[in-house]
């Protein structure tokens, strides 16, 4: 993905994530797949393994929730995002922002991002581009190394 979309769920990380033993590609095949209780692995590694970023949503669009999945899903988003601006590359992308970072989407995804389509009206919760902005102003305030080290095992 080029350009506009670098910041996307569906770009791959740097380098796999790999949490419980299950290979994560992209921030999205990790954030479907942890919808899924903890109990219920090999449906996790289904999704894990789904050969692109839209088939692992689709995956996780279709599974039953874990009963905590909307107490837990921002920390879940906060885990992979941490995890990828882990990466020297993907952290400097982040700290060359300025201002407000927007996940703008057509359809209809008003938690994470906020809608164009004429009905939305641009309107959103934009929970991802809150999470990116407060991971920037965390590195900007810490020593790299000491950023980089804020990633813990999620109880989840």
């Amino acid at each position: 993905m080029a350009g506009r979309n670098w910041f996307s769920n569906f770009h791959p990380f740097a380098k796999p994530l790999i949490y419980q033993g299950i290979i994560f590609v992209t921030p999205e095949h990790f954030f479907q797949s942890m919808k899924v209780p903890k109990v219920d692995l090999a449906i996790r590694q289904k999704i894990a393994r789904a050969a692109t970023p839209a088939e692992a949503k689709k995956l996780g669009r279709m599974i039953t929730l874990r009963p905590d999945w909307e107490q837990i899903k921002v920390e879940v988003m906060i885990f992979a995002q941490r995890y990828r601006f882990s990466d020297p590359k993907w952290r400097r992308k982040l700290l060359e922002t300025r201002g407000e970072i927007v996940e703008w989407n057509t359809w209809h995804d008003r938690t994470w991002g906020k809608c164009t389509c004429p009905l939305c009206k641009g309107e959103g919760k934009n929970l991802l581009g809150e999470i990116l902005m407060k991971l920037r102003d965390e590195m900007l305030l810490k020593k790299e190394t000491v950023w980089r080290n804020t990633i813990q095992p999620s109880p989840h």
